[in-house]
């Protein structure tokens, strides 16, 4: 009996170490995955986040933009119904153009263009 473990043992070392490196190696690949999968679920988690920072910080801009805009309107408003009031200018807004009149001289009538905005041409460079 004592000759056939004897015979036998090598080949049970053998098997019990693949088993053991095949096992490892598995081991190992899982370990391997799921570090990258909480590594991506960090990244997106922190990139979230930062965007939504981002967004909060532009809604807050808007929003004192926003203020400024209603304000200056306020302002412009007021100071038309200054100038009608008080020395009967009209002034009148219309798109790109303004028109003024004088209630004191009725042929008088002022009209001032702006000239429309020139978009910036992007240039390509072609590599050599």
């Amino acid at each position: 009996m004592i000759p056939f473990f004897s015979q036998i043992l090598p080949v049970l070392q053998t098997v019990f170490i693949l088993a053991l490196m095949v096992g490892s190696t598995l081991a190992g690949i899982f370990v391997y995955k799921s570090t990258k999968k909480n590594g991506i679920v960090s990244i997106q988690s922190e990139t979230i986040v930062t965007m939504q920072q981002q967004i909060d910080a532009l809604k807050e801009q808007n929003k004192q933009q926003q203020e400024k805009i209603d304000q200056l309107e306020f302002e412009s408003k007021a100071t038309r119904d200054a100038l009608k009031d008080e020395y009967g200018i009209f002034i009148t807004v219309d798109g790109e153009r303004v028109t003024i009149k004088n209630s004191a001289e009725p042929d008088t009538k002022h009209v001032i263009r702006r000239p429309p905005k020139k978009t910036p041409t992007i240039v390509k460079k072609e590599e050599s």
